[in-house]
């Protein structure tokens, strides 16, 4: 299952978002360091799509996709030192598949900034400059521990690969990310440097998005609004620097205190306030450019035991879907049958479709697309 990790410093407001989006009660107080120990949770993803099969299989349970989301303790200077825990907490982020990087810009005084300020590139710069610290250490290991290969000179790709990673130690060290250095032109197609910076697991690596954290009642101030954009746009910079140029889309903005206040309001209610607030990010929102940057996409199998939906990533193939569904199903994998789910609720059923002639057979290379539902045929 992937995995989400919202990271940024302590008391930007970390794990009342964890609870908006998962639901569970964890500590999310006013001061830093309530947050120690990682905090888990699985959400369901809902698509209409899985709804309506369900319902015209008549299915008895439905298993939506899930994804998971990982509150990590806030992070201070010095974190890839091993200050404030920073061991711990660095270790989290290397677990997760996707870094949100949750930025404070709520004025707030009951709670306290750690370094009594709101500047959200600055705390996003704080942040980043331990993970980018940390792989720096990583980095220079793997290159002493590379160098005995390298000087016999029987192996090219090592050769290539240690030269990467001392270009890539170069670029850590003016404040650049393992990200921006594997998605260059010329790295991103080397499938040798590739697998070296995969290998190590850097923090600085993993793909990222990015929520500012506001303050709703605020934004009726033309002042605070002004501010706001004033901080898209540092951050949006700081990013291009480090990321890479257009890397980091659009910023989020969400009040994840606001978002826990209306939990309790109605469908009809929440749907009026999505109206109003047109500028701002709720959950599902949230979710949905999380599985962007993720690069999911959905297919379904039901019938009328069930119903379920799984996340894939794009390019991944028929016998991965298999793969996801049961081990043992991939491993005795002959060929699949493809519908789409869309022909299916127009047309009212998978045999409607194969009727048709909608029905694709395809073998194991096949690339799965979102919105596919397949049937395995196994030996």
């Amino acid at each position: 299952m992937k995995s989400i990790g919202i990271v940024g410093l302590p008391n930007v407001g970390k794990s009342t978002l964890f609870n908006v989006i998962t639901k569970l009660a964890v500590p999310a107080e006013n001061f830093p360091f309530t947050t120690i120990d990682k905090n888990v949770g699985v959400i369901e993803y809902h698509d209409e799509r899985i709804t309506k099969l369900a319902a015209l299989f008549g299915s008895n349970e439905v298993f939506p996709a899930t994804i998971q989301f990982v509150d990590i303790a806030g992070l201070i200077k010095g974190a890839s030192k091993g200050e404030g825990l920073g061991n711990q907490f660095l270790s989290h982020i290397r677990e997760v598949d996707l870094v949100m990087y949750l930025l404070r810009a709520f004025p707030d005084k009951q709670v306290t900034h750690v370094y009594d300020r709101i500047d959200p590139k600055k705390d996003f710069e704080d942040v980043l400059i331990e993970l980018v610290l940390k792989d720096v250490e990583t980095v220079e290991k793997k290159i002493v521990s590379m160098g005995k290969e390298v000087r016999t000179g029987k192996d090219d790709k090592i050769k290539v690969q240690h030269d990467a990673l001392q270009k890539l130690h170069a670029q850590l060290l003016e404040g650049r990310t393992a990200y921006r250095f594997i998605n260059e032109p010329a790295n991103k197609s080397n499938e040798a440097i590739q697998e070296i910076v995969h290998d190590i697991f850097l923090l600085s690596a993993k793909p990222f998005l990015v929520v500012l954290n506001i303050s709703y009642i605020d934004m009726s101030e033309p002042a605070y609004v002004e501010r706001v954009e004033q901080w898209k746009k540092e951050v949006t910079e700081f990013a291009d620097f480090a990321f890479g140029s257009g890397v980091i889309g659009n910023i989020a903005l969400i009040d994840s205190k606001f978002l826990a206040d209306i939990q309790s309001f109605s469908v009809e209610e929440l749907e009026e306030m999505k109206k109003e607030l047109s500028y701002f990010c709720d959950v599902q929102t949230l979710v949905e450019i999380a599985k962007q940057k993720l690069h999911f996409i959905n297919f379904y199998v039901g019938n009328e035991k069930d119903s379920r939906s799984w996340f894939i990533t794009e390019g991944q193939t028929a016998v991965d879907a298999a793969a996801c569904i049961h081990t043992g199903i991939a491993e005795k994998f002959v060929r699949a049958q493809i519908a789409r789910a869309e022909d299916i609720l127009e047309l009212g059923g998978f045999n409607e479709v194969k009727a048709a002639g909608k029905l694709q057979t395809v073998g194991k290379t096949y690339v799965m697309q979102d919105g596919d539902y397949i049937n395995v045929l196994t030996s």
